[in-house]
């Protein structure tokens, strides 16, 4: 049973880290289009 709740512990921190580096590199991204555009006109 520990064994169980540790593997899907461990699971479950690095589907959260891969999400957040996801939405951190996608807001990264639309930040810098932004200040492209901004930078721009």
């Amino acid at each position: 049973m520990m064994m169980e709740l540790f593997v899907l512990g461990c699971t479950g921190v690095v589907v959260f880290l891969h999400g957040a580096n996801f939405f951190f590199h996608v807001l990264s991204q639309h930040l810098a289009v932004r200040s492209l555009r901004t930078a721009r006109t």
